[in-house]
Protein backbone atom coordinates (compact mmCIF):
# COMPACT_ATOMS: atom_id res chain seq x y z
CA UNK A 1 0.00 0.00 0.00
CA UNK A 2 0.83 3.58 -0.53
CA UNK A 3 0.40 5.73 2.36
CA UNK A 4 -2.88 7.29 0.55
CA UNK A 5 -4.09 3.90 0.68
CA UNK A 6 -3.58 3.35 4.34
CA UNK A 7 -5.63 6.60 4.75
CA UNK A 8 -8.30 4.91 2.77
CA UNK A 9 -8.28 1.89 4.30
CA UNK A 10 -8.65 2.94 7.71
CA UNK A 11 -12.01 3.83 6.61
CA UNK A 12 -12.38 0.32 5.85
CA UNK A 13 -11.10 -0.84 9.42
CA UNK A 14 -7.81 -2.15 8.47
CA UNK A 15 -5.88 -3.87 11.06
CA UNK A 16 -2.28 -3.79 10.64
CA UNK A 17 -0.12 -3.53 7.51
CA UNK A 18 2.63 -6.00 6.63
CA UNK A 19 5.68 -3.51 4.63
CA UNK A 20 9.30 -4.19 4.58
CA UNK A 21 10.99 -2.08 6.95
CA UNK A 22 14.34 -2.56 8.53
CA UNK A 23 17.49 -0.88 8.75
CA UNK A 24 18.48 -1.38 4.90
CA UNK A 25 14.94 -0.30 3.65
CA UNK A 26 13.54 2.90 5.93
CA UNK A 27 11.15 4.62 2.96
CA UNK A 28 8.31 2.94 5.02
CA UNK A 29 8.65 6.32 7.23
CA UNK A 30 7.73 8.67 4.95
CA UNK A 31 3.89 7.96 4.34
CA UNK A 32 3.05 3.95 5.91
CA UNK A 33 4.27 4.79 9.24
CA UNK A 34 2.64 8.21 9.78
CA UNK A 35 -0.90 7.04 8.05
CA UNK A 36 -0.51 3.68 9.93
CA UNK A 37 0.14 5.83 12.99
CA UNK A 38 -2.78 8.58 12.21
CA UNK A 39 -5.19 5.40 11.75
CA UNK A 40 -4.31 3.31 14.23
CA UNK A 41 -3.34 0.62 12.07
CA UNK A 42 -0.67 -1.50 13.54
CA UNK A 43 2.97 -2.33 11.54
CA UNK A 44 4.41 -5.48 11.43
CA UNK A 45 7.18 -5.52 9.19
CA UNK A 46 8.13 -8.17 7.18
CA UNK A 47 11.74 -9.66 6.83
CA UNK A 48 13.10 -7.53 9.82
CA UNK A 49 16.64 -8.81 9.43
CA UNK A 50 16.86 -8.19 5.71
CA UNK A 51 17.04 -11.66 4.38
CA UNK A 52 19.44 -12.55 7.63
CA UNK A 53 22.23 -9.17 5.86
CA UNK A 54 21.23 -7.65 9.28
CA UNK A 55 21.58 -10.77 11.55
CA UNK A 56 25.63 -9.84 11.81
CA UNK A 57 26.33 -13.56 10.04
CA UNK A 58 27.67 -11.80 6.78
CA UNK A 59 30.39 -9.70 5.55
CA UNK A 60 31.07 -8.09 2.44
CA UNK A 61 33.84 -10.47 1.89
CA UNK A 62 31.46 -13.51 2.90
CA UNK A 63 28.46 -14.41 0.42
CA UNK A 64 25.67 -16.12 1.72
CA UNK A 65 25.77 -19.80 2.29
CA UNK A 66 24.03 -22.06 -0.12
CA UNK A 67 20.18 -22.14 0.47
CA UNK A 68 20.31 -19.33 3.41
CA UNK A 69 18.00 -16.91 2.46
CA UNK A 70 19.93 -14.25 1.17
CA UNK A 71 21.12 -16.86 -1.42
CA UNK A 72 17.74 -17.90 -2.55
CA UNK A 73 17.21 -14.14 -3.28
CA UNK A 74 20.08 -13.64 -5.29
CA UNK A 75 19.44 -16.58 -7.12
CA UNK A 76 15.55 -15.90 -8.08
CA UNK A 77 16.39 -12.23 -8.67
CA UNK A 78 14.64 -10.91 -5.25
CA UNK A 79 16.34 -7.70 -5.13
CA UNK A 80 14.79 -6.99 -1.78
CA UNK A 81 16.74 -8.95 0.21
CA UNK A 82 19.76 -9.84 -1.89
CA UNK A 83 23.11 -10.34 -0.98
CA UNK A 84 24.38 -8.63 -4.27
CA UNK A 85 21.89 -5.64 -4.09
CA UNK A 86 23.05 -5.06 -0.29
CA UNK A 87 26.75 -5.85 -0.68
CA UNK A 88 27.51 -1.70 -0.40
CA UNK A 89 29.50 0.05 2.53
CA UNK A 90 26.23 1.59 4.13
CA UNK A 91 25.09 -2.08 4.95
CA UNK A 92 28.44 -2.88 6.46
CA UNK A 93 28.60 0.44 8.18
CA UNK A 94 24.99 -0.52 9.90
CA UNK A 95 26.41 -4.12 10.53
CA UNK A 96 29.29 -2.72 12.54
CA UNK A 97 27.11 -0.09 13.98
CA UNK A 98 24.87 -2.62 15.22
CA UNK A 99 27.51 -4.54 16.81
CA UNK A 100 29.10 -1.91 18.56
CA UNK A 101 25.86 -1.00 19.94
CA UNK A 102 25.33 -4.64 20.96
CA UNK A 103 28.44 -4.31 23.08
CA UNK A 104 27.55 -1.30 24.69
CA UNK A 105 23.85 -3.13 25.44
CA UNK A 106 25.51 -5.74 27.41
CA UNK A 107 26.51 -8.19 24.27
CA UNK A 108 23.28 -8.23 22.64
CA UNK A 109 23.93 -9.69 19.42
CA UNK A 110 23.36 -7.81 15.92
CA UNK A 111 19.87 -9.71 15.53
CA UNK A 112 18.43 -8.41 18.76
CA UNK A 113 20.12 -4.76 18.00
CA UNK A 114 17.52 -4.86 14.98
CA UNK A 115 14.80 -6.21 16.47
CA UNK A 116 14.86 -3.90 19.61
CA UNK A 117 15.37 -0.82 17.18
CA UNK A 118 12.33 -2.17 15.23
CA UNK A 119 10.41 -2.66 18.88
CA UNK A 120 11.31 0.85 20.10
CA UNK A 121 10.21 2.72 16.45
CA UNK A 122 7.04 4.36 17.22
CA UNK A 123 4.30 2.50 14.91
CA UNK A 124 5.93 -1.16 14.93
CA UNK A 125 3.62 -3.40 16.62
CA UNK A 126 5.85 -6.31 16.11
CA UNK A 127 8.29 -7.78 14.04
CA UNK A 128 7.51 -11.02 11.89
CA UNK A 129 10.22 -12.98 12.77
CA UNK A 130 11.59 -16.12 10.66
CA UNK A 131 13.68 -18.02 12.28
CA UNK A 132 14.55 -21.53 11.00
CA UNK A 133 16.50 -23.30 14.33
CA UNK A 134 15.44 -22.86 17.78
CA UNK A 135 18.83 -21.15 18.98
CA UNK A 136 17.83 -18.25 15.66
CA UNK A 137 14.71 -18.29 17.73
CA UNK A 138 16.24 -18.02 21.03
CA UNK A 139 18.51 -15.41 19.69
CA UNK A 140 15.85 -13.00 18.01
CA UNK A 141 13.50 -13.18 21.39
CA UNK A 142 16.56 -12.00 23.37
CA UNK A 143 15.26 -8.29 22.02
CA UNK A 144 12.78 -8.13 24.64
CA UNK A 145 13.08 -6.97 27.77
CA UNK A 146 15.78 -3.90 26.89
CA UNK A 147 15.79 -0.43 25.34
CA UNK A 148 18.01 0.86 23.50
CA UNK A 149 19.37 4.38 24.92
CA UNK A 150 18.69 7.61 22.85
CA UNK A 151 21.64 7.81 22.01
CA UNK A 152 22.34 4.31 20.45
CA UNK A 153 18.43 4.41 18.98
CA UNK A 154 20.23 8.22 17.28
CA UNK A 155 23.63 6.47 16.48
CA UNK A 156 21.40 3.79 14.46
CA UNK A 157 18.76 6.17 12.85
CA UNK A 158 21.84 8.54 11.77
CA UNK A 159 23.81 5.53 9.90
CA UNK A 160 20.63 4.11 8.33
CA UNK A 161 19.27 7.37 7.16
CA UNK A 162 18.44 7.54 3.43
CA UNK A 163 18.15 10.83 1.96
CA UNK A 164 15.28 12.75 1.79
CA UNK A 165 13.21 11.83 -1.06
CA UNK A 166 10.99 14.05 -3.32
CA UNK A 167 8.14 15.61 -2.65
CA UNK A 168 9.38 15.91 1.06
CA UNK A 169 12.90 17.70 0.79
CA UNK A 170 10.76 19.89 -1.25
CA UNK A 171 8.28 20.81 1.89
CA UNK A 172 11.12 20.06 4.74
CA UNK A 173 12.81 23.02 2.60
CA UNK A 174 9.54 24.87 2.32
CA UNK A 175 9.15 24.87 5.80
CA UNK A 176 12.44 26.27 6.67
CA UNK A 177 11.36 29.72 4.97
CA UNK A 178 9.99 32.23 6.30
CA UNK A 179 7.20 34.22 4.54
CA UNK A 180 8.35 37.79 4.65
Amino acid sequence: FTGGRVVIACDLALACLQPQYHLLCRAPEWELLPACLQGGVGVIPWSPLAGGLLSGKYDKNSPPLAHSRADWADKAGWSETSFQRHNVDQTWAIVDAMREVGKEAGGKSCAQVALRWLLDTPGVTAPIIGAKTMAQLEDNLGAVGWKLTAAQKAKLDDISAIPTPYPYRIVEKMGKRTIP
